[in-house]
């Protein structure tokens, strides 16, 4: 799956006004999933039990990658890019699930999310950690996610454009969060954190109560932070142009691929989306690169999500725009005015 760009801090200490250390969890496993970094953190019940239950979680989160992942030849997503075209093939049950899901974002989105936009992806060289301009001649054709034809009852999925070829690195990491979240919860885990190369989702609230507090890093100023977002239970996902990129005639050119137009999207520099379910923080995050600030804010708000959209300014500074609904609380150090649109300096 295509790596999206890492956004997202787990905050310990912040000078928010007050801050509490969380305490150690009672067990903690981190691995490499997804071309990216997995981390779970349970802080409730017993060691062993908490052990047990964050392996389950992982063991979910292997097996989605093995099903997932475009690089794997054997994964369901290869077999649908090899077969579908030619009839329906039965792939399983959670991949149709997102597939499904995918399709239900596109239509909210009026298509600024695609899983079909892979060829292209593949063309600027975002699949194999080479990014670089496409050569002479035309971009690859994207379907477009109507060539899907997913039949939930049967377990199949088919493609009506011989063109189709899906990815789906802009929802499956959310995806999996959901899955591994629901085995924690249903292992009686009630707190927990997890870490899916950014994408977070967390369960319950954290030791001692209060909100959770994720620090979102500044897409241009390695090293610097915008805020920090405070939430309950909840998922958050950052998507930008801030670590997979390329350089085209001496402008940025970033992985998310807008659709419509077949090129890098560039509307905003990066979304941070916080919603219930990881899967639809995931795909928002990268539907909103492509719609720009105004249109983003309503398909938030159409999914009772909220964001942190940070837009180009025509000067070259960037400006910061919240939803209402966000607990948003900017650096100053980062930001100098804070209001409805925030100007980073």
């Amino acid at each position: 799956m295509i790596l999206k760009s890492i956004l997202i801090w787990v905050l310990v200490l912040v000078a928010l006004p007050v801050e509490a250390v969380p305490p150690t969890p009672v067990a903690v496993s981190r691995e490499y999933l997804m071309g990216t970094f997995a981390e779970v953190r349970v802080y409730d019940g017993d060691e062993v039990g908490a052990r047990q239950a964050i392996e389950a979680a992982l063991a979910e989160m292997r097996a989605l990658d093995r099903l997932m992942a475009v690089q794997r030849s054997d994964s369901d997503v290869s077999r649908l890019n090899r077969e579908a075209a030619r009839g329906p093939v039965r792939v399983d049950p959670r991949v149709v699930q997102v597939l499904a899901r995918s399709v239900e974002v596109s239509r909210a989105t009026a298509g600024a999310f695609d899983v079909t936009v892979l060829p292209v992806v593949r063309a600027w060289g975002f699949t194999d950690g080479h990014p670089h301009p496409p050569g002479p001649g035309p971009i690859p054709r994207i379907a477009g996610w109507r060539s899907l034809r997913i039949d939930a009852d049967a377990g199949t999925v088919a493609f009506t454009d011989a063109a189709a070829q899906v990815d789906l690195g802009g929802i499956g990491k959310g995806y999996a969060l959901d899955r591994a979240r629901d085995v924690l919860r249903g292992r009686g885990v009630r707190s927990a954190w997890l870490d899916l190369g950014g994408n977070i989702a967390t369960l319950g609230a954290p030791p001692g109560g209060g909100p959770w507090r994720i620090a979102v890093r500044h897409p241009r100023h390695d090293g610097d932070r915008l805020g920090v977002v405070a939430m309950g239970e909840a998922s958050v996902s950052t998507s930008s142009d801030a670590e997979q990129y390329t350089m085209e005639d001496g402008k940025r050119r970033g992985h998310i691929i807008d659709p419509r137009s077949g090129r890098p999207a560039d509307a905003l520099v990066s979304a941070t989306v916080v919603a219930a379910s990881a899967t639809t923080a995931d795909a928002l995050s990268t539907a909103a690169v492509v719609l720009g600030q105004a249109r983003a804010r309503e398909a938030l708000a159409h999914a009772g999500a909220d964001g942190l959209l940070v837009a180009p300014a025509p000067d070259g500074s960037l400006r910061l725009h919240a939803t209402a609904g966000l607990d948003f609380h900017a650096d100053n150090a980062v930001v100098a005015a804070m209001n409805d649109t925030r100007r980073p300096r």
